[in-house]
């Protein structure tokens, strides 16, 4: 059968990324892919059924795991939404010609804890949580730790992503924390020396963090340097540029998965 492309209906970007994923496949590939989900919510659950029943791959292209690099890196993962870093290795080869620093931890830290919602559109045509309150569910746990001494604020969803990372490099140096689902804001703080919790399953980064307790909200994690670094080397690996997408680059990372 083939690829089935899934192009967010009327974005260029989109069906440009998708295209250059499909012209490096091989011929024996099949499934359906995604940029996106808005617009294409219905296709995209059928596609994760038909994944977990075994029946056909889906494959999940988005930005970059690393801010900076959005618009020239573009990850892609099969049968899920972000690579699980558990088990993986890596030179860090990729990583490292990325130049992403990784800073030592902040010391002092600020002193606010900052969420980072994503989109209502992601929560539920990606995540199927129609009518989640993500930012709301956070705060109401948070509620819970009775910490009135560790003020929480909220960087809101900016469709301009570019902006969005400008405003959290301005927000960085008064928190302590950083919490998203699985947005790469969390990842953005890890890098930069600010400890970070991803609430998300789905995310890359909840694997390293661990999710979100009275205990990692009061005293957050901070892996090491060697932690931090293998696991950004894992993500760098499953990134790619368009030439490689379209040049079969990816695939044949894909096929050693």
């Amino acid at each position: 059968m083939g690829l089935t492309l899934w192009p967010v209906p009327g974005k260029a970007k989109s069906k440009l990324i998708c295209n250059a994923f499909a012209a490096g496949a091989p011929k024996s590939a099949k499934g359906s892919v995604f940029f996106g989900t808005e617009g294409v919510m219905s296709a995209f659950q059928k596609a994760k059924a038909k994944a977990a029943a075994g029946q056909e791959p889906f494959f999940y292209l988005d930005n970059s795991y690393f801010d900076k690099h959005r618009g020239i890196y573009f990850r892609v993962t099969k049968n899920a939404l972000q690579v699980d870093p558990r088990g993986r290795s890596s030179t860090g080869e990729r990583f490292d010609r990325l130049g992403v620093p990784i800073k030592a931890w902040r010391d002092p830290l600020g002193p606010d804890t900052l969420l980072c919602p994503q989109s209502d559109d992601f929560m539920k045509s990606t995540l199927g949580l129609k009518g989640y309150d993500w930012t709301a569910d956070v705060r109401s746990i948070i509620n819970t730790y009775d910490r009135p001494d560790l003020p929480v604020r909220v960087r809101h969803w900016n469709r301009d992503k570019l902006k969005a990372a400008v405003v959290l490099e301005h927000e960085l140096p008064h928190c302590r924390l950083v919490i998203s689902h699985s947005s790469s804001a969390s990842i953005t703080a890890m890098m930069e020396g600010v400890p970070s919790i991803s609430t998300g399953p789905t995310a890359a980064a909840y694997h390293l963090t661990g999710p979100l307790t009275r205990e990692s909200f009061i005293d957050p994690p901070k892996p090491s340097y060697d932690e931090r670094y293998q696991f950004a080397s894992v993500l760098a690996d499953g990134q790619f540029t368009l030439s490689e997408f379209s040049t079969g680059v990816a695939w044949k990372w894909l096929e050693k998965q």
